[in-house]
């Protein structure tokens, strides 16, 4: 994949902040300008460093109206706030907070006010580039049966992983998240959606890829580099790892760096170094992390480990 390390590299990619996008670099800004924002209305589009081939739409409006429009890619979005009007399939649909937008390339539709409060929504834009950064082939060519839809979970996962994409993230831990929703998408909402056989959970079938994780847990790993040592597609490994393990393998990644960190700490690596040795992406996301699994700083378990060394030895 684009951006992946080489095998022997057991260096940690930069700090993957987000890049706004002006009207110029982006494809989905073109397709909304049509008239210019009120006072009391915004908007932002970005991407990811960490994700290729996703742009991300944060907009808040109260009497702004959309022009009729379309997207060449596939869009996924959210109402978060207030209800909004939609053309779209030669009707007009009025849509309430936790709506689920799933269109289709092409889908012409036009957001609108559905009364006088105002509506903030949030969306995903997904090209090509997506697809091929993700291994999910049967997922390229996926439409949906609806452009709207109800689902509660589904608007919570989407607007948590909207979120957790406006800073900093690890690839990995975004690659599960799309995985795991594109999965939940073809199941519930496809046209046509596939039944695969699903495999007999096996720990054995997963070795390979726990062994790969404990020997290089400080790299930027990518899910699909992770299922190719399996026998099983991208979808059927996440899923069977979560099964197995209890864990995503994110998660499970996180907590072999965590156990990295605590060891560095006990033998006096020095706490500034620690965080891209260990393969986070940078000191405070690495704070965040150790204190959450273990309920100290790193700070404070390294004067605690220190403590207890000198008693052992007094």
């Amino acid at each position: 994949m684009a951006g992946e390390l080489q095998e022997g590299d057991a260096s940690p990619l930069p700090s993957a902040a987000p890049q706004v996008l002006s009207s110029l670099e982006s494809d989905i800004e073109e397709d909304h300008r049509e008239r210019p924002l009120g006072t009391e209305e915004r908007s932002r589009i970005w991407r990811h460093a960490s994700v290729h081939g996703v742009e991300l739409l944060d907009g808040s409006y109260k009497n702004y109206e959309f022009a009729r429009h379309f997207h060449r890619v596939t869009a996924i979005g959210v109402v978060d706030r207030g209800a909004m009007s939609s053309y779209c399939r030669r009707g007009n649909h009025v849509l309430a907070a936790g709506t689920v937008l799933l269109l289709n390339p092409g889908e012409i539709h036009a957001p609108a006010p559905a009364g006088t409060s105002g509506w903030s929504f949030r969306m995903f834009y997904f090209d090509d580039a997506f697809f091929q950064s993700i291994p999910l082939p049967a997922m390229q060519k996926l439409r949906f049966r609806q452009p709207f839809v109800q689902d509660r979970e589904l608007a919570s996962t989407l607007l948590q992983l909207h979120h957790e994409m406006e800073g900093d993230g690890d690839r990995l831990m975004f690659e599960t998240a799309f995985v795991s929703i594109f999965s939940r998408l073809a199941d519930r909402y496809a046209e046509a959606p596939t039944q695969p056989v699903q495999p007999k959970p096996d720990r054995t079938a997963i070795r390979g890829a726990l062994e790969y994780m404990e020997a290089n847990c400080a790299r930027n790993l990518t899910l699909g580099e992770l299922a190719s040592l399996s026998p099983y597609s991208t979808s059927h490994f996440l899923r069977m790892f979560r099964d197995l393990m209890g864990l995503t393998p994110h998660a499970y990644l996180t907590q072999l760096r965590i156990e990295l960190a605590t060891d560095l700490l006990r033998s006096g690596t020095p706490l500034v170094d620690i965080a891209g040795l260990a393969g986070f992406t940078d000191q405070s996301h690495f704070t965040r992390k150790f204190k959450r699994i273990l309920g100290v700083t790193p700070g404070q378990y390294a004067l605690g480990s220190q403590t207890t060394v000198r008693r052992a030895g007094a």
